[in-house]
């Protein structure tokens, strides 16, 4: 009877396995036959197929020898090659011989069970099949026995490595000087990077603690961390662990929410570093890698200022628009703003062929469809000035070329007065002999009272523009304002620039201050007051409270996670010729009135400066023309009587940038 029924399940056995085979998908029987083993993957593979042998046989086994039923030794026979058959597919299929061992995570597990479990449904129905055909029955316990033996010795044979490498690594001392961190944010980014952290105890860096404002959170533990409470409760938990640098992890924080914990983080004098925002992070995961310092823009705690793109193309779109100054940090960031608002051409103008280069490569890949001009040319050269804006009949001018550099123009005041109002002459004259409709000038709080030859020389492109429009009747207007953070050759940049390299920050004076916005902030706003203007008018823009320029520099070295006075020295080199403590957004005689834009003042009043600039300016241009410094400096002291004129002589090096005496202060 037994020899009958082996027969037959040898029969069925050929049957079936003609069946399986046959019935392959072909990704499966794909995998199958063609995969490029490798002497690793073949390893593995042996391996759990051993297991498989294993866990079938221990089972059969105990069901062998329980109540439960009998499996005949010729079933065993059966269904053991069934069964390594059908799960060595099964791993194929879900990729379970291809996974890392160190990096086995619930991926892995998921593939895992899926795969024992795909399998033993398979050998179950089988199982019905023989008992219909042979008359042998196996209970349904003796297949999920089986599924959950095995699923349990493949997850420890994948998991081996990874509770090898922990338990290894959580032995190893942490290298001395560690830094002990505070993470801010338990949530998923949170965990990804104290995971990291904690598998690589030798990069110096110690996670005690976790802060989050989720209530529910405060008291549980994450892989051993505690969250010892909320952003609030940041200092009482930097004293009780003893943290030394804080973490920021939540890139889905908005822009109030980031603010708040830099401020936070502020008070308590500790390094910071934080994680790129969510758009920046939506194709990568979270780890260390991603670190960086605050950016300068988040450091000035502003509030996150929103343009209206409709205000943009209502203006530009359909327009030829001119700028010039294209490649700086001002025009470059125009040009980008108008270019989205889909004008009918944009034409680019700058001296610096690399800057013009890279601004008309970088629209041209941003904005394909749109017409480019890119004209390298010179403000100062009337002539072709004149030729390139007749040709081009733009509808709108936005002059922000210029000579912006305070110290530079102490040492070459003729310099200022030649590219920032000749050239600003050029390009307006001919603006109006082409029938520009508006021109904006891109002016700076410097031409307030001014004391600096860069200040003044844009105080008369002010009053130029101001007369210009006024004769001729035309919407040609100045836009005012501060430092713009991140512009070529700021402070801020050059703050950031010295951090980065570990040199020290040098400060004018602890007491002095700076009205301070983002790029596209200032460039929003240029195109709002060209919108509202009509002629003649100066534009100021809402620039905040003006900040210290030191508590600036100590607040940027702590968000590269540097203690400002200990890792990185900041010195007092004090005023240099020309410098404020304090810049003005407008002077005495000025008066900001509301405009439709919340952001944008116009300024109105009687300036007690009467003078006609054009004849004046053919005077400059006159005394330029023959090198006439001294000439050049009393003409300036006569049309703008409240200029400060007493500094030194011009040596025309740059060793007046150079010290003498410095003060370096602790923190």
């Amino acid at each position: 009877m037994i020899g009958q029924s082996g027969e037959a399940l040898t029969t069925f056995s050929s049957d079936a396995s003609v069946v399986l085979t046959k019935t392959l998908p072909r990704r499966v029987n794909h995998w199958f036959h063609e995969t490029n083993w490798n002497v690793r993957g073949a390893l593995v593979c042996v391996a759990e197929l051993a297991l498989v042998a294993v866990s079938f046989l221990a089972t059969a086994s105990f069901f062998d020898g329980s109540s439960a039923g009998y499996m005949p030794p010729e079933m065993i026979i059966i269904l053991l090659p069934l069964a390594l058959v059908l799960r060595g597919i099964a791993f194929q299929f879900f990729e379970v011989c291809d996974r890392s061992f160190r990096h086995a995570g619930i991926a892995d597990e998921i593939a895992i069970a899926k795969a024992v479990g795909t399998s033993s449904l398979l050998l179950y129905f089988i199982s019905l099949l023989l008992k219909a055909r042979v008359g042998v029955s196996l209970p349904g316990r003796l297949f999920l026995g089986d599924a959950v033996a095995l699923f349990l010795l493949l997850s420890a044979f994948h998991f081996c490595a990874r509770i090898y490498n922990y338990s290894s690594e959580s032995l190893v001392k942490p290298a001395s000087g560690a830094r002990r961190v505070v993470i801010i944010g338990a949530g998923d980014a949170g965990a990804s990077v104290l995971k990291e952290l904690l598998d690589s105890p030798r990069s110096g860096i110690i996670p005690v603690a976790l802060i989050d404002d989720d209530p529910t959170k405060k008291g549980t533990r994450i892989c051993g961390v505690p969250v010892a409470g909320g952003v609030a409760n940041l200092s009482d938990i930097l004293f009780a662990c003893q943290g030394s640098e804080v973490l920021i992890c939540v890139p889905s924080a908005t822009q109030s929410q980031r603010q708040r914990i830099l401020a936070t983080c502020l008070k308590c004098g500790v390094p910071v570093r934080t994680l790129p925002g969510l758009e920046e992070l939506l194709t990568h995961r979270a780890s260390t890698r991603d670190w960086r310092a605050v950016s300068i823009e988040e450091a000035l705690q502003r509030d996150r200022f929103v343009p209206d793109r409709s205000l943009a193309t209502e203006l530009v779109g359909g327009k030829v628009v001119l700028v010039t100054g294209a490649g700086g940090s001002i025009g470059s960031e125009l040009c980008r703003q108008i270019a989205a608002a889909n004008p009918n051409r944009l034409v680019l103008i700058d001296k610096s062929e690399n800057s013009l280069f890279y601004c008309h490569l970088g629209l041209g890949e941003a904005f394909p469809g749109l017409e480019i001009t890119p004209i390298l040319a010179d403000v100062t050269d009337c002539h072709t000035m004149r030729e390139v804006i007749l040709r081009e009949e733009p509808d709108f001018v936005f002059h922000a070329a210029a000579y912006k550099h305070v110290g530079m123009m102490e040492l070459y005041p003729e310099q200022a007065i030649r590219n920032n109002v000749l050239g600003t002459q050029n390009v307006l004259m001919a603006s109006v002999e082409a029938g520009v409709k508006t021109f904006v000038n891109v002016s700076t709080d410097k031409a307030v009272n001014p004391l600096c030859f860069m200040g003044l020389s844009k105080k008369l492109t002010e009053l130029l523009v101001k007369e210009v429009a006024e004769q001729h009747g035309l919407r040609y207007m100045n836009v005012r304002f501060g430092n713009v953070a991140g512009s070529t050759g700021s402070v801020l940049r050059i703050f950031s620039e010295r951090i980065r390299k570990g040199q020290p920050i040098r400060i004018t004076d602890p007491q002095a201050t700076r009205y301070c916005m983002s790029i596209p902030e200032a460039v929003s706003l240029i195109l709002c007051a060209a919108s509202i203007g009509k002629g003649g008018e100066t534009f100021i823009f809402n620039m905040g409270t003006p900040v210290n320029i030191y508590e600036l520099a100590r607040a940027l070295t702590l968000f590269a996670g540097v203690i400002p006075g200990e890792e990185l020295p900041i010195q007092f080199t004090g005023l240099k010729e020309g410098e404020k403590i304090n810049e003005e957004l407008y002077e005495d005689w000025e008066v900001p009135e509301a405009t439709p834009n919340p952001h944008v003042f116009r300024l109105v009043g009687t300036n007690p400066l009467t003078i006609e600039i054009l004849p004046a300016l053919q005077r400059l241009q006159r005394l330029l023309a023959e090198y006439d410094q001294s000439g050049l400096l009393e003409c300036l002291d006569e049309l703008v009587p409240s200029f400060a004129r007493q500094r030194s002589h011009l040596s025309g090096s740059l060793a007046g940038f150079e010290d003498e005496k410095i003060a370096v202060i602790a923190p």
